[in-house]
């Protein structure tokens, strides 16, 4: 055999090797993701069941829930602070830094913290996403498959990038979301081989397949919608006056994007002036204060999935939203800033859905014979607001498609999402991501 042929053979060797451990990864890590989702409806159960064991004595039972919210939000913060400070937020910062080289993965005590430290949290009804805690749980299992396999750090590297995937994968039901979330979000720092981006492909299909034996099949938010752009507009002849609508809304979800990316970072300098203590006192206050409010207006916290289900399905008055639209963002600002285990994409996707049903509903009121369904602007912002935050449009529009089954109605998404991007990085806005690695880094080398 020549030598040209054995290099050959033993680069096929490696990438099937690599291949295989994706694979794994994908299996341990949608397992993982699948538990995780579990403990949280059994977490969100315990608020119903405190509401029907009081269910004569409403103040009883909003009591019982805020003590509840209290302990669990407060010993998400003891167990971060104590065991692993890396845990606290979405962990997509710390994965990004792992990818690029900057940050290191101590998956020994991130994956029981952050577990642990997730279901709490978001268990007690802080706003806060679970896709965060999962991405971090999956890079970290990346790590740990790769370390045990003693994998090199080439390989490693593939495989963090591959857990992010599959962890992004368990929390949407969004495979093909996740892997253009590694290219798009982590460009730059994922090193783009015909492997890699294999590797990344088969972890997030595998880890989705996992998550569908336990929760089923199906889109996350399976939202009625008119399914075409034909359903939406009365008149094809409309289509050329409709769609411009929609750069309206783009260029408003950009300012709003830039708007949500500065008022996050400046509630995270003011909250990491406070002590410990003080720190301490403020979450277990905010847990108490979500744990009522799961029992006395449940649209205000949690992640969001109701939430934006009740959007579609029911016609509120826009001054009913645009107050739940302040209560969400106030909380999720508060929540993310607690300190616990928590994302922000699920109450970025909500706080988008009320943005675009305002203005639908606006729209609808100024063009009532142009704009006859105010939902298709609800999702096309769920879109968009991720883009301009996040700026990974292209994510922005498949991970909203993959999540509603809305396939036919790209072209709205498309336009919103392009023109929200675009926006935000004229307004001189940063990626969140990138800021809050920024901020992370700053804050280790301080």
């Amino acid at each position: 055999m020549s030598q040209t042929a054995e290099s050959q053979q033993r680069s096929e060797v490696r990438a099937l090797r690599i291949i295989l451990l994706a694979f794994l990864v994908g299996l341990t890590a949608g397992a993982l993701g699948a538990a995780f989702h579990y403990c949280l409806q059994q977490a969100f159960a315990l608020h119903e069941a405190i509401a029907e064991k009081f269910a004569e004595q409403q103040g009883m039972a909003v009591l019982a829930a805020a003590l509840c919210g209290a302990a669990m939000a407060g010993a998400a913060f003891v167990l971060v602070r104590r065991f692993a400070p890396e845990t606290a937020g979405s962990g997509i910062q710390e994965i990004e830094g792992a990818v690029s080289g900057q940050r290191t993965v101590d998956w020994l005590r991130v994956l029981p913290v952050k577990f642990v430290g997730g279901v709490l949290a978001i268990g007690a009804g802080l706003v806060l996403g679970r896709e965060g805690p999962t991405v971090h749980l999956g890079g970290s299992i990346g790590k740990m498959i790769g370390e045990k396999a003693k994998a090199s750090p080439a390989t490693i590297h593939i495989l963090l990038a591959s857990g992010a995937a599959a962890g992004l994968s368990v929390a949407f039901g969004a495979p093909l979301a996740s892997i253009l979330f590694v290219m798009e979000e982590m460009r730059g720092r994922f090193r783009y081989t015909f492997v890699s981006i294999h590797a990344v492909g088969v972890s997030s299909l595998t880890a989705k397949v996992v998550d569908d034996q336990v929760f089923g099949l199906g889109p996350l938010l399976p939202i009625r919608l008119r399914s075409s752009l034909a359903e939406v507009v009365q008149y094809p002849s409309e289509v050329a006056e409709f769609l411009p609508i929609f750069i309206g809304l783009g260029m408003l979800l950009g300012v709003c994007g830039a708007g949500f990316n500065v008022t996050l970072l400046s509630c995270l300098d003011v909250l990491d002036r406070c002590s410990a203590r003080t720190m301490f006192l403020f979450t277990a206050c905010l847990g108490g204060v979500a744990g009522a409010l799961m029992l006395l207006a449940p649209g205000v916290v949690g992640g969001g999935e109701t939430l934006v289900q009740s959007v579609f399905a029911e016609k509120s008055h826009i001054g009913f939203l645009l107050l739940l639209l302040v209560a969400r963002c106030a909380m999720t600002f508060l929540s993310y800033g607690a300190g616990v285990p928590g994302g922000i994409f699920a109450p970025m996707l909500a706080i988008g859905a009320l943005v675009g049903m305002c203005f639908g509903t606006v729209a609808h009121m100024l063009l009532p014979e142009l704009v006859s369904y105010p939902a298709a602007f609800a999702l096309a912002a769920m879109g968009g607001l991720f883009a301009a935050t996040v700026r990974a449009p292209l994510t922005g529009i498949v991970l909203v498609a993959e999540l509603t089954s809305s396939f036919g109605l790209l072209g709205p998404l498309l336009i919103t999402c392009i023109t929200a991007s675009i926006t935000a990085q004229l307004l001189g806005s940063r990626p969140i991501y990138e800021s809050l690695l920024a901020r992370t880094l700053q804050n280790a080398n301080s």
